[in-house]
């Protein structure tokens, strides 16, 4: 785990999770769907922290808009929506 203040936050229904990153300055939702590619992936939570707060890992907007953040290992899909962070979708780099 980094020496950042990131939790993990369920809200009361389950649908949807949250961590803060310290290096973005802000939360990002984590759905039942990301969840489950971690799950099927073998992605570990504190990987998924530990690639996004790294000062190595690189974003790239897509032309989606969606920003894909990477470290050479593990690559996450976010997209931004009505002003909420979302990872769309986790997987390990082949």
């Amino acid at each position: 785990m980094t020496n950042s203040d990131t939790k993990l936050k369920n809200d009361e229904g389950g649908e949807v999770s949250e961590i803060y990153i310290n290096r973005l300055g802000r939360l990002i939702l984590l759905t039942p769907h990301t969840f489950q590619r971690m799950i099927e992936r073998s992605i570990m939570l504190d990987e998924l922290v530990e690639m996004l707060e790294s000062g190595g890992s690189k974003a790239i907007l897509q032309k989606s808009g969606r920003i894909r953040i990477t470290d050479g290992r593990i690559t996450a899909i976010l997209q931004l929506s009505f002003g909420a962070l979302y990872v769309v979708t986790v997987f390990k780099n082949e």
